[in-house]
């Protein structure tokens, strides 16, 4: 599949170029000179990928700086959180006890029963 995926990308690429070089009634001017024919084409064609590669650049280095950005606000929040907001935790946490009571019982029936399985299993070694 991919190399037929580039096959295509390659023949499109190519139609694309051979219809831009095969002749229009568009003129360039570049310095005062002006250009037509396949030379204005292959100007056109240099040109626009030219701004398409620094438009790429541009674009990456944008996603870096707001992920970082993202990410820095991201961790000052979480450090206020746990610096200045511990008192607004325990609030939190004592309105969302009743919300989260059925995953507490779950919790400690888990926790008592593999406290029960070490004792027992500390007692089998002491009277070994």
């Amino acid at each position: 599949m991919k190399k037929f995926l580039t096959f295509v990308l390659v023949l499109m690429l190519a139609c694309l170029f051979l219809d831009k070089i095969g002749g229009s009634d568009m003129h360039m001017q570049f310095n005062g000179d002006d250009f037509d024919g396949p030379l204005e084409s292959l100007f056109g064609l240099v040109f626009a990928g030219g701004g398409l590669l620094i438009a790429l650049i541009a674009l990456v280095c944008a996603a870096v700086v707001a992920g970082v950005v993202v990410a820095s606000v991201g961790l000052f929040m979480v450090a206020g959180i746990v610096i200045g907001g511990g008192a607004l935790v325990l609030v939190l946490l004592a309105c969302s006890a009743p919300v989260l009571l059925p995953l507490l019982v779950i919790a400690a029936m888990i926790w008592l029963l593999s406290n029960r399985s070490r004792k027992q299993a500390r007692a089998r070694r002491a009277g070994l």
